[in-house]
């Protein structure tokens, strides 16, 4: 039996996980119910359990400042005082610095590093993963947004890493949406993915032949998604607070929780009716001091709403329109639009989409979902090598080097095919130099002070010649995945040095440790637990089996055919299998067995 591979979509509101059987992408089930994984943390407020999902929704309800969401915006990026300004826009908990510069949450009187938190939610996935094989499962394609940098994606790789997940590879959402099109209908031509989700939006032009997907253009914009739009109607709700309470109601870590629930539920309500009523009580209630708690009542139409999000909808089509331009296509040449993301859901978004590409778009996958079955699918191509389907993918951003004058000199250029290698020749920045900094910066401008700065290769030991006589080769290798190395060489003696990305903020080597065995303990005292559980499930499913039994044996008697026959005979062996691996305790067996028991019992139903 070959080991599982899976395929996770690491998503700003909800993650998901997918696999292929028998030929065929689909969603596991998480071990609570449901298809979807909230990407919610939390931490019991005594005793620091960790709580992830939809008991990490619950204990919102009760302790906001203990759960944390939407990290995904933050992970990977350096702690800045702007991305302190930038997060408070968007979410109420607070943010800190780790020893490396990188991105921390503050939780239940604890400093979490976002790494963890990702760690967190990617382990409860591979639990679920588990779970429904009944074996170990740790090999994965991880899926990132396209306009993710090197950064982000080596914090994805140090999060997987954490949770005990070997990354077979990182694919960008917008291909791994397009796999999952494509492959369930054998698309060929120029496909592009809409891919609004909760905290990020991508767009990405493919063309698709003979299962060859080769990406022609990808754009985005890293912080519009779902959160942005609720924390529209939440500002208005405020609004709608009496003046002299608007402050505590702002204060109150509750309240705001509150209007958030309220506002994504509205949100949610919208795409479905024409209006929809926002009913909000208690707010204010936590804070010392403060006057009779207030209560909000109002009614938010979807022509309002829309009204209110209008900048957000023309950021959208701005980006569309740059992607196009660089894909040097018109809209109308576009052969279909796959819309991705449960932001794709509003029906402004698809009236947009339809009158800018001039067609209606695709959702024939649903949106929520496409993202972990295309990764699925390219995991389950991996572990075969079978090839089926070749990805070409490009490169989200511009890389150079920063030169005198504060500019920078651009070896790879942004939507350059990957995987690339790019080399140049520089000098020292003054004669008798024995030692080069050389700064490797990532963006669109020519001005080192508008750009990202990722790092610097730091060679030692010039000869301390003429600027002209220590020619220094620097050479930029991006992988398909999007992760860059960089090597400098003094051409004139040999030697060679590789980037140190000391811009990349990462967790210090004992804390990975440490938190990855916390993250292995976790994982055994629940795998025992669900192991209990669902020993305690499978022995009811073979009951509801055994009645299925019964009831197909009496419907051959009264109806009498081979086939009624046939169906009666396997059910008796499918169970008889089941019952000896309970006696064998083969949890695998087990897992197997009810995953035929449960396909044959929905189509009973």
């Amino acid at each position: 039996m070959s080991e599982p591979v899976i395929g996770i979509d690491l998503g700003t509101t909800n993650s998901a996980v997918a696999t292929v059987e028998e030929g065929r992408p689909r969603v596991v089930p998480s071990r609570v119910g449901g298809r979807l994984t909230p990407s919610t943390v939390g931490l019991a407020p005594k005793t620091g359990d960790r709580v992830v999902g939809v008991k990490a929704q619950e204990l919102a309800e009760v302790h906001p400042e203990c759960v944390a969401w939407a990290t995904k915006r933050f992970l990977g990026r350096r702690f800045t005082p702007e991305l302190v300004q930038e997060a408070k826009g968007v979410v109420p908990y607070a943010l800190a610095g780790g020893p490396t510069g990188d991105v921390r949450v503050k939780l239940a009187g604890r400093t979490v590093p976002l790494t963890q938190v990702s760690a967190m939610v990617l382990g409860e996935l591979k639990l679920d993963a588990e779970a429904y094989y009944g074996r170990p499962v740790n090999k994965c394609v991880i899926t990132v947004p396209a306009n993710f940098d090197d950064g982000q994606r080596q914090a994805t790789r140090e999060a997987a890493s954490i949770a005990g997940l070997d990354v077979l590879r990182l694919i960008n959402e917008p291909t791994a949406a397009a796999l999952a099109y494509g492959l369930s209908r054998g698309f060929q031509g120029h496909a592009l993915v809409f891919d609004l989700g909760g905290g990020t939006f991508d767009v990405t032009v493919l063309e698709v032949t003979d299962g060859v997907y080769e990406v022609k253009a990808t754009g985005g914009d890293p912080v519009l998604g779902g959160e942005d739009f609720d924390q529209r109607i939440v500002e208005w709700l405020l609004a709608q607070v009496e003046d002299d309470a608007r402050e505590v109601v702002r204060r109150d870590s509750l309240s705001m929780r509150r209007l958030k629930v309220a506002a994504e539920q509205a949100k949610k309500e919208l795409t479905e009716y024409e209006e929809t009523l926002i009913s909000v009580g208690g707010l204010g209630d936590n804070v010392r001091g403060s006057r009779k708690p207030v209560g909000l009542e109002t009614v938010l139409t979807r022509a309002f709403f829309e009204q209110l999000s209008d900048p957000r909808y023309r950021r959208c089509l701005e980006v569309c329109e740059a992607v196009m331009k660089e894909a040097r296509m018109a809209p109308g040449a576009v052969d279909t639009v796959l819309l991705v993301g449960g932001m794709t859901r509003v029906p402004l978004v698809r009236r947009l989409v339809a009158d800018f590409f001039g067609r209606q778009p695709s959702s024939e996958v649903n949106p929520d979902e496409a993202v972990a079955l295309g990764a699925a699918i390219h995991a389950d191509e991996l572990a075969r090598q079978s090839g089926a389907a070749l990805l070409l993918d490009v490169a989200g951003h511009s890389l150079g080097v920063g030169v005198m004058g504060g500019r920078v000199k651009r070896l790879i250029v942004r939507n350059s095919s990957v995987p690339v290698l790019a080399k140049d020749i520089f000098y020292p920045g003054r004669h008798g130099q024995t030692e080069a900094r050389i700064p490797v910066y990532q963006g669109e401008s020519d001005l080192q002070d508008e750009n990202h700065k990722l790092g610097e290769v730091v060679l030692h030991d010039l000869k301390g010649a003429a600027r002209g006589d220590t020619p220094l080769e620097v050479t930029f290798e991006l992988s398909s995945e999007g992760t860059l190395s960089v090597r400098a060489t003094d051409l004139s003696t040999g030697l060679a040095e590789a980037v140190r990305l000391e811009a990349r903020p990462h967790l210090p080597g004992l804390e990975a440790d440490r938190l990855s065995q916390e993250q292995a303990n976790y994982a055994k005292k629940q795998a025992q637990e669900d192991a209990k559980r669902s020993e305690e499930s499978f022995r009811k499913l073979l009951e509801r089996g055994d009645k299925l039994a019964r009831l197909l044996q009496q419907s051959a008697q009264e109806n009498p055919s081979a086939e009624a026959d046939a169906a009666v005979a396997n059910l008796g062996a499918l169970l008889e299998t089941g019952r000896g691996a309970l006696e064998a305790k083969d949890t695998a067996a087990c897992a197997q067995v009810a995953r035929q028991l449960n396909q044959l019992l929905g189509a009973g139903a």
